[in-house]
């Protein structure tokens, strides 16, 4: 028997949207042939062939008020110029492929993609992976598909309240948790893990990692831990900044903490389980990593935010498992609340124990089945 297609729509900007199309295919592979395209690397905005390494480029440079005006401002009134250029795109690539499926991990496209799927009576499934859902719901007001569904992380107001207001039937809407690649849900033991990966098994160790692209503030926290009197082992992560992974191999142990650079890996999730503290910006694909396997987390806030990852901050303080750095002279103090203090340990421990289970794995499978399975009846009536 032929194995189903899929057809993912994903995006370069960042790197959420690749972990959530790598994360798909590994938990899809085995059942379905999967294939992946980049709607908005194809549409040219400006003439430039992928806008979205100039959006790495000043994520990278910590370029956020900018990305912020740019994304209110302009994105919306670009791709709506755009809109019948980008469906058109989309059903070539169906034509050429005919997936039974469409899933699209990424914002702003995602009423253009459904008109595509549906005039060529495809099932479409947005998985979203951010908590606030303004740049997913551009235009979704308009969609007339039929065989629609919606993954979130968590219901809040910015994510499930937006679809509903943005019309996207309470129906269509499934709170499964983000993408999670199966790896982040095996255990593994502490001390193997460090001893495999050179990591002091006498210290306390801190993990930062501020994005795929390896933002620039990842120094600058490095450069504090160091300077200070915690006595802890300090992981950085540079991702593919390569500058930023020099100047950390230049920082030498002072005080007591030793340090290790650590380039792009894909092997996040052993980071997180030999460490005991996370420091890492307000992304929600990281944070949903990081709440999964239970580690204490501290969210950079020193800097102004993304406008869509804000709500992020307030997640983590509200389920008081984390707090938000706002000035890097506060950093030493909280660090050692998080690693030190026993009464802010057992109330950590305690959160963690409440929180409920991610379900994206368990669920998806069966959600594309049942959309397939709605598709066929749908094409069968209308025969």
């Amino acid at each position: 028997m032929q194995s189903k297609k899929i057809l993912i729509l994903s995006c370069l900007g960042g790197y959420g949207h690749i972990a959530a199309t790598n994360t798909l295919k590994e938990l899809l592979g085995g059942e379905y042939e999967i294939d992946t395209i980049y709607p908005i690397k194809e549409l040219r905005i400006f003439g430039i062939p992928t806008g979205e390494s100039f959006y790495n480029y000043t994520l990278a440079r910590n370029w956020t008020k900018f990305i912020n005006w740019y994304v209110k401002k302009l994105s919306f009134p670009i791709f709506a110029q755009r809109e019948q250029k980008s469906i058109g795109q989309i059903e070539r690539h169906i034509e050429e492929k005919r997936p039974d499926l469409i899933i699209s991990v990424l914002p702003f496209v995602n009423y253009p993609a459904s008109e595509a799927a549906r005039k060529h009576g495809i099932p479409f499934l947005l998985v979203t992976t951010d908590n606030d859902l303004y740049n997913w719901v551009f235009a979704i007001d308009k969609m007339k598909h039929e065989n629609f569904k919606v993954t979130i992380g968590a219901d809040l107001p910015k994510s499930k309240q937006m679809l509903l207001k943005s019309a996207v039937p309470e129906s269509a809407i499934e709170t499964t948790g983000f993408p999670l690649r199966p790896s982040f849900f095996k255990p593994r033991e502490k001390a193997e893990l460090r001893r495999e990966n050179g990591i002091p098994l006498d210290k306390k160790v801190v993990l930062v990692i501020m994005g795929g692209v390896g933002g620039r503030c990842a120094y600058k926290y490095a450069q504090t831990l160091m300077q200070s009197q915690l006595g802890i082992h300090l992981i950085v992560c540079a991702g593919r900044n390569k500058k930023l992974f020099k100047k950390l191999k230049r920082l030498e142990s002072a005080n007591g903490n030793t340090i290790t650079a650590m380039p792009f890996t894909e092997k996040m999730h052993d980071l997180f389980a030999l460490s005991d503290l996370v420091i890492t910006k307000p992304g929600p694909g990281t944070i949903n990593e990081i709440l999964t396997m239970k580690i204490p987390l501290l969210v950079d806030q020193t800097r102004t935010p993304l406008f869509w990852e804000t709500v992020n901050i307030d997640w983590v303080l509200g389920l008081k498992v984390g707090a938000a750095v706002k000035s890097l002279h506060e950093l030493p103090e909280l660090v050692h609340n998080f690693l030190f203090d026993e009464k802010t340990c057992a109330e950590v421990a305690k959160r963690f124990a409440q929180l409920p289970k991610n379900q994206f794995a368990s669920r998806i499978g069966p959600l594309i089945e049942e959309m397939c399975s709605g598709s066929q009846i749908l094409q069968t009536s209308s025969l």
